[in-house]
């Protein structure tokens, strides 16, 4: 399965080759395969707040969300049209880098969870309740100390 890694925002910067490498990363210790394209594209969170309002009926802006269907959404970035879909996984960079400064982290590795963190979602993970969101944290940590491993 082809994961493409694409910005399409400008208000916060994205290191979109670090991203690739770890979304590459993750998805092949996670087992992700198949025919397809898994797109991970960074929307600002204007656009975010539409999507999870859209999709998910929450009038917020949010961090990251995961879509997995077959067909090809319209909402696709043209360059990747006509080929086969998986899922999408939205992340709001600007999200990521707020949420580091309030908690004394560095922004690149905050947007790399958020990578890893849709990539668990789109595979089925959840985290709505206490120990659901503790068990997607220690997945998230492991994968993570992997792939900074593998560089």
């Amino acid at each position: 399965m082809l994961v493409a890694v694409t910005n399409a925002q400008r208000r916060t910067p994205v290191d979109l080759a670090a991203m690739r490498r770890l979304a590459g990363c993750a998805a092949r210790r996670l087992n992700i395969r198949g025919p397809g394209t898994l797109a991970i594209t960074f929307l600002d969170a204007g656009r975010m707040r539409t999507l999870n309002r859209r999709f998910l009926g929450s009038d917020r802006a949010t961090d990251v969300l995961s879509f997995r269907y077959d067909g090809e959404p319209a909402c696709l970035p043209k360059s990747m049209r006509r080929r086969q879909v998986a899922g999408e996984i939205f992340i709001a960079p600007g999200e990521a880098r707020r949420y580091a400064r309030a908690h004394g982290l560095t922004y690149r590795e905050e947007l790399g969870r958020y990578v890893v963190h849709g990539l668990l979602h789109w595979l089925g993970h959840d985290d709505r309740t206490a120990a659901e969101q503790r068990a997607m944290r220690r997945r998230e940590d492991r994968l993570l100390a992997t792939c900074r491993k593998a560089r």
